[in-house]
C-alpha cells in the first residue's frame, strides 16, 4: 500500500515525490512515525504501563532529521508542516471539545475524577493556546503592550462568539434522517474547525480560531448527546492519520546541533519550575472541592503530561521568527521549540507511568460495571 500510493502520487505531483520534494518526506515521515510509535508499544517493562507511542513517533522524527543522508533526502517545506500541524491542531481541538481526551476504566467515576480532568484539560487549551498567542503577538509586534493584551481578549470573545452560533448550527444540520448522519457531522464539525484555525490566521487574530473550534465541538456535543460516540469514532480516525505527522514533524525540527547544553540546561529548568507549580497550584486548588488526599494527589499529577498542544504551537514562534528574516529571532524561536521539545520527552512518559500506576492505587473503582464490560487500565490519551 505504502508503494502504491507513492506512485500514485509521484504520477500526479512528479518530482513533489521524489527525494527532496515535499511529499516524499512526508510519506517517508508518517510511516516512520507509525513505525516509531508501534517499536515502542511493543516495550513492555514488568509491573509497569505502556509508553505513550507519541514518543517513538517523535524520536523517529528526531532521528530523520539527524542521520546524514537521509536528513538531505527527506525534507519538508516550512509552509507545509506549519500547516499539518495547524490541521492536527484543529483535529486536537475538536476532541478537546467533544470531552475525547481521556478515558478510564472505572477509576475515579463516582467521584467525578475523569469528568474534571476532561473539563479542565479543554480549559487548560483554552488558556495554552490563548495565552500563547497573546506573548507571540507582543513579542513580534512594535504596538504597547496593553494594545496586545486587549487584543488577546478580543480574540477570545471572537472566538466565542463565532463558535456558538457554529455549535448550533451543526447541532440541528443535518437532520436526523440522513443515512451517513455520524460521518455528516464529523465532516461538518473537521471542515469548520480547520476553516477557524486557518481564517482566524489570515484575519489576523489567531487567538480566535482554536477557541472558536472548541466552542463549536463542545456545543454541538451538547446537542447530540449519546451520538456524540459516533461522530467520536470518526474524529479519532483523523487524530490517527495526524498523530504521527504532528510527533514526527516537531521531531524533525530539532537538529542535534541546536541542542546546545546551555538551552537544553535553562529549558529544564525552566519546565521543571512550571511543573512543580502546576503541581502545586493544581493541589490547593482542589483542597476543597471533596476529594480525599490520594485522590488530590492523583489529580496534580495528571496534569503533569504535555504533548499535543504543545507539539501543534511549539514550532510557531520559530515559524514567525522565519517570516521576519532576523537570527536573534529565530534563535529565540528555536529556544521555545526546544523547551516544547523536551516537555514532550520527558513528561509524556513520566506523566502517563504515574497515570497508569497511581489510577488503581489511589482511585476508587466503580463497583457496578456491566457484566459484559472488560476491566481496563486507567489511562490518558496524550
Amino acid at each position: 500500500m505504502a508503494v502504491l500510493l507513492w506512485a500514485v502520487l509521484w504520477s500526479i505531483t512528479s518530482s513533489e515525490c521524489l527525494p527532496g520534494g515535499n511529499l516524499f518526506g512526508i510519506i517517508i515521515l508518517f510511516y516512520c512515525a507509525v513505525i516509531g510509535g508501534r517499536l515502542l508499544g511493543l516495550v513492555k517493562l514488568p509491573t509497569l504501563p505502556p509508553l505513550p507511542p507519541l514518543l517513538g513517533m517523535l524520536l523517529a522524527g528526531f532521528l530523520l532529521r539527524n542521520i546524514p543522508v537521509i536528513c538531505d533526502n527527506v525534507q519538508i517545506e516550512h509552509r507545509w508542516s506549519s500547516s499539518l500541524r495547524s490541521i492536527a491542531l484543529s483535529v486536537i481541538l475538536v476532541r478537546a471539545g467533544l470531552g475525547l481526551d481521556s478515558k478510564e476504566g472505572g477509576y475515579g467515576v463516582e467521584k467525578g475524577v475523569p469528568t474534571l480532568l476532561m473539563a479542565a484539560g479543554s480549559f487548560d487549551d483554552i488558556l495554552a493556546i490563548t495565552g500563547f498567542n497573546t506573548c507571540l503577538s507582543i513579542a513580534f509586534s512594535t504596538g504597547s503592550t496593553m494594545f496586545n493584551v486587549l487584543r488577546g481578549v478580543l480574540e477570545v470573545v471572537i472566538g466565542v462568539a463565532t463558535g456558538v452560533p457554529l455549535g448550533f448550527f451543526i447541532r440541528y444540520f443535518p437532520s436526523r434522517d440522513q443515512a451517513t448522519l455520524a460521518l455528516t457531522r464529523a465532516s461538518l464539525l473537521l471542515g469548520l474547525s480547520v476553516l477557524a484555525v486557518f481564517g482566524s490566521t489570515r484575519f489576523g487574530v489567531p487567538g480566535s480560531g482554536g477557541l472558536c473550534t472548541l466552542v463549536t465541538a463542545f456545543l454541538a456535543g451538547l446537542g447530540w448527546s449519546e451520538e456524540k460516540g459516533e461522530v467520536g469514532k470518526i474524529i479519532a480516525v483523523a487524530w490517527d492519520i495526524f498523530q504521527p505527522l504532528l510527533f514526527g514533524l516537531i521531531g524533525a525540527e530539532v537538529s542535534v546541533a541546536s541542542l546546545r547544553p546551555d538551552t537544553v540546561g535553562f529549558c529544564v529548568a525552566t519546565l521543571g519550575t512550571a511543573v512543580l507549580i502546576r503541581i502545586l497550584t493544581t493541589f490547593l486548588m482542589v483542597c476543597f472541592a471533596g476529594f480525599n488526599i490520594k485522590e488530590k494527589l492523583f489529580i496534580s499529577f495528571a496534569w503533569l503530561p504535555k504533548a499535543t498542544v504543545q507539539a501543534a504551537i511549539g514550532s510557531v514562534a520559530l515559524d514567525m521568527a522565519r517570516s521576519h528574516g532576523e537570527e536573534q529571532l529565530e534563535r529565540y524561536g528555536m529556544d521555545v521549540l526546544t523547551v516544547a521539545f523536551l516537555a514532550i520527552l520527558i513528561t509524556a512518559p513520566i506523566g502517563s507511568l504515574l497515570i497508569g500506576l497511581l489510577g488503581p492505587r489511589f482511585l476508587q473503582k466503580l463497583e457496578h460495571q456491566n457484566e459484559d464490560e472488560a476491566p481496563q487500565q486507567t489511562s490518558v490519551q496524550l
